[in-house]
C-alpha cells in the first residue's frame, strides 16, 4: 500500500503541480481534503485548486523538486524544494520579479483510497517573504 500511495503523491507533484494541470486535483485529492498549510486551511477540492491557482499565478515558471518521499501505511511524507519567479501578485502584494528557492518544504499527506485525504505542509514562508523582499534580510553577523 504505501508503494501505491507513493505513487500517488509523486503524481501530485510531478504531473498536477510541476505539469500545471490543474484539473488532476479532482483524481487526486478526495472532494472532503483538508490542507493544513502556513497559508491557512483549505478544505475539499476548492481548497486544492485555490492553493494550485495562488501559487501558479504568483509563480508562473514555478518548479517544485521532490527531494525525499517516504511512506509507512497510509501516511506519505514529501520533503521538497520550490523555485520560481514571483510574476503576479502574492498574499496581496504586487510581483517582484524576483526568483526565489526554498529548500526544505515538508507535507505529510495521508492518503485513503488512492487520493489525498489530507495534507498537513510546513515550508519557510518568512524566508520566501525576505527573498521577495517583502521582509528584510536576516542579519546573520555575530550569530
Amino acid at each position: 500500500m504505501s508503494e501505491q500511495n507513493k505513487a500517488v503523491v509523486r503524481r501530485l507533484f510531478e504531473d498536477h503541480w510541476n505539469g500545471r494541470n490543474r484539473s488532476l486535483a479532482d483524481e487526486l485529492y478526495a472532494p472532503s481534503a483538508i490542507l493544513h498549510t502556513p497559508d491557512g486551511v483549505l478544505r475539499g477540492l476548492q481548497g486544492a485548486t485555490d492553493l494550485f491557482d495562488a501559487y501558479a499565478t504568483a509563480f508562473p515558471d514555478f518548479h517544485l523538486t521532490l527531494d525525499d518521499l517516504v511512506a509507512e501505511g497510509d501516511k506519505v511524507v514529501a520533503r521538497w524544494t520550490f523555485e520560481g519567479t514571483n510574476r503576479g501578485s502574492f498574499a496581496g502584494i504586487a510581483a517582484t520579479g524576483k526568483r526565489v528557492n526554498v529548500a526544505n518544504g515538508i507535507a505529510i499527506y495521508r492518503v485513503a483510497d488512492g487520493k489525498v485525504a489530507e495534507g498537513n505542509f510546513a515550508w519557510d514562508k518568512f524566508d520566501l517573504m525576505q527573498q521577495l523582499g517583502i521582509l528584510p534580510a536576516a542579519n546573520t553577523a555575530g550569530v
